[in-house]
């Protein structure tokens, strides 16, 4: 026992070591409070009368799920209202309209972190790198803290390029429904499941619209929050046009298809200059790939005989 607590004493960790040693605790930590909350700590008992309890009376897995993230949700989301409301609307851009889903976003931040902490921690263990070790670790957090933001952002931009390419396709068809006697509600509902295989997230988006009109919402209030929801700003010029035209009384078909070959044609301006910008970008890989390869055909030659009738003229 003395022998043992003499080798217990003559261990000397350095301040490096410790830091490592809290990054690792602290992770671990983290991972096993997230494996209970997702997994649930029930006993055998609940489990057994929950696979007993009747279909009406058991709730599903990612109800339960959705419940036990819904009570981590003062601890996971910020106090601040107005970054809490941007990360609300960023995610319901992106599809996630569940109220649970800034929770979830929140707590794949943190865990993201803590993996960015332990990447980096084990990353200067074994790198031997001279670098200071709380650069190391805050770097690592920094990415992992970053990362969610990055997805999100991208997710954002997916999900308003499907609903943008979808909209032609939808003023067409309102087009058509229109001019064979449907109202506007009815006309939408059935472009809603027509665009149901091709664009879904752009008829999930239609098929809201209907029923908050059928909740007694105006059209134009209805417009004006899928274009809140989607952050797709373009179709604000058909929300005016569509409340104008039922405050005139005039053609709602007619006015679809003016709108259809306005956004028609600002699409093709886009593509345009999509195309005007290809010879600027192609510059640099042209100047990096292709002409060190061309002076190399064409150069080389000259310089290895160059070389060559140089050396003589030294002999």
């Amino acid at each position: 026992m003395d022998t043992l607590l003499q080798y217990i004493q003559s261990i000397t960790f350095s301040e490096e070591t410790l830091v490592l040693l809290m990054v690792l605790l602290s992770t671990i930590t983290i991972v096993v409070a997230m494996f209970l909350v997702v997994t649930g700590s029930q006993t055998a008992l609940r489990r057994r009368l929950d696979t007993l309890a009747p279909e009406g009376i058991r709730s599903s897995k990612k109800e339960a799920l959705h419940s036990k993230v819904g009570s981590l949700s003062p601890l996971l989301t910020p106090k601040n209202a107005k970054e809490r409301e941007d990360v609300r609307v960023r995610l319901i851009q992106a599809g996630f309209h569940h109220e649970s889903a800034i929770s979830y976003f929140y707590a794949i931040k943190i865990f993201a972190t803590f993996c960015g902490l332990m990447v980096s921690a084990i990353y200067y263990l074994f790198s031997g790198s001279n670098t200071s070790l709380l650069m190391v670790v805050a770097i690592g957090a920094g990415v992992g803290m970053f990362v969610p933001n990055i997805v999100l952002n991208h997710l954002v931009k997916k999900r308003q390029s499907r609903i943008k390419r979808g909209v032609p396709d939808a003023l067409d068809l309102l087009v058509v429904c229109t001019e064979s006697g449907l109202g506007l509600n009815m006309a939408l509902n059935r472009v809603a499941k027509e665009l149901f295989i091709s664009h879904p997230d752009l008829a999930d988006e239609l098929e809201t619209v209907c029923l908050k009109i059928k909740a007694g919402y105006e059209m134009p209030l209805a417009f004006r929050d899928m274009v809140e929801r989607t952050g797709v700003y373009e179709l604000s010029g058909l929300v005016s046009m569509l409340s104008h035209a039922a405050k005139l009384g005039g053609s709602l078909a007619q006015t679809l298809r003016d709108y259809n070959e306005d956004y028609r044609d600002k699409r093709n301006q886009e593509v345009e200059e999509i195309a005007a910008k290809i010879p600027t970008k192609m510059v640099f890989p042209m100047l990096v790939c292709i002409w060190p390869a061309f002076f190399i055909v064409v150069v080389g030659p000259a310089g290895l005989s160059l070389m060559d009738a140089l050396g003589s003229l030294a002999n």
